[in-house]
Parts: C-alpha cells; structure tokens; sequence
C-alpha cells in the first residue's frame, strides 16, 4: 500500500467553474473537483495592488505532479459572496498572476490551490483580503475664458500624479444635456485648448477628465461655462440722399461697440435683389458717385468688429438716387421767317436756369453735323445761320444749376427753299 495517505471527500465537491474574461467570471459546465491533500498548497510572497488591477506572487512548488493552479475569488457587490475559480494556470514554473479590470477603491478577497492534469486539486491558500487603490482625483482647477469670437479658451492646471498621460475634454450645448468628447489631449503637462467654430452669442459647458497610461479616466471636474462673443448690433438710423447730382449720401447711427474696426456697405440696384459687397470705411457717412441721373440704388450697412464678427445686414434695404433730370420743355414749336428760324417753347420744371439747343443740319442724305447752343436764357431762340434748300433739326433742352439737361423735346425740321 502506498504511503501516502490520500483523504477523498465523502462526496465529490461540485463547483461552479468560471472561466475568467475581465472582473465578471463567465460560468462554463460544471466539472468534479478531488481534493487531494497530499498536493503542496501554493505559498504566497505577496501582492501589488494598483487601481484596477493586482498582481500576486507565489514560491514555485517543485512537485512534479503540480500542472498548474487555480485562482479563486469574490465579486464585491454581488448577491453571493463565496469564492469563485475566475482562471486558471497552466504551468507549475509560474509564480505570477495579474487580475486586471477590476472596481478602484474595492476589496476583494482571493484564494490559490495547485492541480494535476487529473482534475485533482490542492487544500486552498489561506484566503487574503486585498484593496485596490482608489481611483485617481479629477482635475483640481479647470476654467474657460468666454466673450471669443465662435471660440472659447479651455485652461487647466496639469495633474500630479505621474501616471496620467493625457486628457478628454467634453463639450454640451445649451440646447443639449448631452455631454459629448471634442478632444483628446496627449501629455500630462498640456494645459490649455481652443475649442473653435462656435456659435456667436451662444451658452456651452465644458468639463476635462484625465486619463492613464493604462487607459483609465478620472471622473470629471467642475463644469465651466462660456458664452461666445455676440455679433455687432446692427446698424440703426441710417439715411440716404435723392436730390445731389450724380450721387448719393449715406449716413447713420455709430456703433456701440467698443472694438469696432471698420463698417461695410452692400449695394443693389433692387430692393429685393443680391446686395453685393460695395465699399469698405471707418466713417459714419459715404457719399456713392454714380455717372447716372435718376438712378436708384438700393443700401445695407454693417459693422466688422476687430476680430472680424459681422453684424446682421438689416431686413430693409435703405433707398437713395441722383437728382433727377429737369423736365423736357413743353409747347415747342418753329418756323422760318425772312430766312430764320424762330423757335418758342415753355418752361416746365422750376429748377431750369437755362436751355440749349441743338442744331443738327443735314449735309447730304446720309451725314449730319450737330452743334449744341447752350446758355440760352430766355423761352426763345432766334437762328439766322440757315441755308436755303437745306434741313434743319432742332431740339430743346433744360438744364439746371448743376449743369444736368433734360431729355430734349421732339426734333423739329425746319428749311426754306431758294426763289
């Protein structure tokens, strides 16, 4: 008989086993387990605990019927507290295990037995209370700086612990309670983000989380808010000229904002139409020189602060023109006497201060030579200059101070023939 003296339980222990994936033990089929006290039981040297993980160490064991070992331990929180098989080694030579993925600032309790290749399994170690550390602080300091133009400045002081590696900044809008992740930041010692492409005049949070070597993040820090810089006022008050001569003058209101840069006005020659960028100045006033009479053009203005933030154009557009052209005078009639024409018309428009006419003789049946007679001053006009058998056309304009003539009347053809 054998010397050594093997006790078999009065009856196979059943266990649950687990195969180990993570903290959260994985049942698989249930298998028979012997004890077998003859087995050595693994002698533990001790442990190191991190934030989600331990890493214990063991004496080998120079048993040559020892194929590996098996670890045992609880889950904190659960319903059942007993011990469960979460892995297994296959090889005697170990003497390390690492239990990753575990709960920070939680205790759990752990066991190691030796088996065979026949199932057979080693009185357990004596059973270790282990807590892993508590999972690192959040970031002490963290604030934004607001009134940025579509930007904001995110600033923080850099963790201490020498195992972060890095940062996640989360952003939520106003509209949303939403938290999500902009950035990630890389290097312990970075201390600074510019969140860009804002919305102008617009509310956000934001909150940073640090992050380890190891893939670990903190929980977050304060929440800091930040409103973006608004967009100038729009322009108020603004008004524009009908009556220079080919030209029109804008004024308005100054804006209020402290770091104007310039103002920018839009022209359209409808009121409805595409306003299209025209001029850009630092004044309250622009005069337009237009090459037309009676034109209209249609205006927005808008102020550019310094950082380049436009304000609205306003919804309507404001309406300005040249001085129109006087009227065409009226009751014009001509005729030749004693070898001269004689011309008479009326005036029609209080703004005329002289008249021209404009003499157009035919030289032959396709040429004519035309000549202006301008600072006529009275309602009539006497031309003696005139060739028997030769035509003649005459047209009568008004003009004004500014020198802007009217549209000319009708053309009259007057000749007398040669007796």
């Amino acid at each position: 008989m054998n010397s050594s003296i093997r006790y078999a339980l009065s009856a196979s222990l059943v266990l649950s086993l687990f195969s180990f994936s993570g903290c959260v033990p994985q049942p698989v089929a249930p298998k028979a387990v012997t004890i077998d006290s003859t087995l050595p039981t693994p002698s533990l040297n001790g442990f190191i605990a991190d934030i989600t993980s331990i890493a214990f160490e063991w004496k080998p064991l120079e048993d040559p019927r020892v194929s590996g070992y098996y670890v045992y331990r609880n889950t904190p929180g659960a319903e059942d507290q007993k011990l469960q098989r979460i892995a297994t080694i296959d090889s005697r030579f170990a003497t390390h295990f690492v239990d990753s993925d575990l709960k920070p600032g939680s205790e759990y309790q752990y066991r190691f037995s030796a088996i065979t290749k026949e199932g057979s399994e080693s009185v357990a170690s004596e059973t270790m209370l282990v807590a892993t550390q508590p999972m690192i602080a959040p970031i002490s300091f963290f604030q934004s700086v607001g009134n940025m133009p579509r930007s904001a400045k995110l600033l923080w002081r850099p963790h201490p612990n020498g195992k972060i590696n890095g940062y996640v900044i989360e952003r939520q809008e106003a509209t949303d309670q939403k938290w999500v992740a902009i950035a990630t930041i890389t290097g312990r010692l970075n201390a600074e983000y510019i969140d860009r492409d804002l919305k102008d005049s617009q509310v956000y949070h934001y909150r940073i989380k640090a992050t380890t070597f190891d893939k670990l993040t903190t929980e977050p820090s304060e929440v800091s808010k930040v409103i973006t810089k608004p967009l100038p006022p729009e322009i108020r008050n603004i008004t524009s000229t009908n009556n220079l001569p080919r030209a029109i003058t804008l004024g308005w209101e100054a804006s209020t904002i402290s770091d104007l840069s310039h103002y920018n006005i839009y022209r359209s020659s409808t009121p409805n139409g595409s306003f299209e960028y025209h001029v850009k100045l630092e004044s309250t006033s622009f005069t337009d020189t237009i090459t037309e009479d009676g034109k209209f053009y249609f205006y927005k203005i808008t102020a550019v602060d310094k950082d380049g933030l436009e304000s609205l154009q306003s919804s309507v557009a404001t309406q300005g023109s040249t001085l129109s052209k006087p009227q065409t005078p009226i009751a014009y009639e001509g005729k030749v006497v004693n070898k001269t024409a004689e011309l008479q018309w009326k005036n029609s428009d209080p703004r005329t201060v002289s008249y021209t006419v404009v003499k157009t003789t035919k030289t032959s049946w396709i040429t004519r030579e035309s000549i202006d007679i301008n600072n006529i001053t009275e309602t009539t006009f006497r031309d003696s200059d005139i060739k028997p058998d030769t035509g003649y056309l005459y047209e009568i304009l008004s003009v004004d101070k500014n020198g802007i003539r009217s549209l000319p009347t009708e053309a009259i053809e007057l000749r007398y023939e040669a007796k």
